[in-house]
């Protein structure tokens, strides 16, 4: 949201408040039913500008805290995308490597998935060998009998271990890979994030999370936010607050004045 979307609302916000406080000059205190009539006016207005008007804004804090956070913050973010090693793998990292922003690009981890086999025989004879099989393969982990993570090493080739793998699986042990996906750990800069993601190839991969010093300041920031309700009915509250202090802006103003008499005498009796 620009900045004249933000401030015709605000302008929209203190306009009603605005109508609120005329009404209440226009009614005179004549008992409690105008008393009444204007408090209730406040609040009802109060919410219908909290709804169309605040809510909106409030919605959008996180996004105007995150250009802050991004501001201040010299700190890189991390973006985890998933991409099938169908894909060139190498190409996606050297194209990435390109982007402005990118500081750095690897291959973490790839998941392979087999037809099931029987993991008390192969679990750990896979977690010890398969580092030594290929040496991209940093560790080798069985969670389930379909199953293979493999952690790689820095500037490792991913094409060319999943190539290795799936032929050692098949020759020693009969094990047919089923399909296999990359994790890829991008690191960029705060201001660059939005713009990085926005030109990564949809088809090929997905966006899992982004991580780093401004997203963790964006999820406590988010937890520390009152939900949507709460700040309509502050709204409201303060819709019939500026009724009251219209009805009674007359006490308020000769209390005002008897307060800044008594000051002035004061002063006078220190001097």
């Amino acid at each position: 949201m620009d900045v004249l979307v933000v401030t015709m609302m605000l302008v929209l916000f203190i306009f009603l408040m605005v109508f609120v406080f005329s009404t209440a000059l226009l009614t005179p205190l004549i008992g409690k039913r105008n008393l009444l009539f204007v408090l209730s006016l406040g609040f009802i207005v109060g919410l219908v500008g909290g709804t169309f008007f605040i809510v909106p804004l409030y919605d959008d804090m996180p996004d105007m805290a995150r250009a802050v956070f991004t501001f201040s913050s010299g700190s890189p973010e991390v973006i985890t995308v998933n991409m099938s090693t169908i894909n060139d793998v190498n190409a996606f990292v050297e194209d990435a490597k390109k982007l402005n922003g990118v500081k750095d690009v690897q291959c973490n981890r790839i998941t392979i998935k087999t037809m099931p086999f029987n993991i008390d025989n192969w679990k750990g004879s896979m977690e010890k060998r398969l580092p030594i099989v290929d040496a991209d393969v940093k560790q080798a982990q069985v969670p389930a009998n379909d199953t293979i993570i493999l952690y790689l090493n820095e500037n490792s080739n991913p094409t060319r271990l999943v190539n290795s793998v799936t032929e050692w699986l098949g020759l020693v042990g009969g094990i047919v890979v089923v399909s296999h996906q990359a994790e890829v750990l991008m690191t960029v800069e705060p201001s660059q994030v939005d713009d990085v993601s926005a030109q990564l190839p949809q088809d090929k991969v997905v966006i899992v999370n982004v991580t780093g010093p401004v997203e963790d300041q964006i999820t406590a920031f988010k937890k520390n936010l009152p939900d949507r309700t709460t700040i309509v009915i502050i709204c409201g509250f303060i819709g019939m607050i500026v009724g009251a202090i219209g009805l009674f802006i007359d006490s308020i103003t000769q209390l005002w004045d008897k307060i800044r008499v008594w000051l002035a005498l004061r002063r006078r009796k220190l001097k």
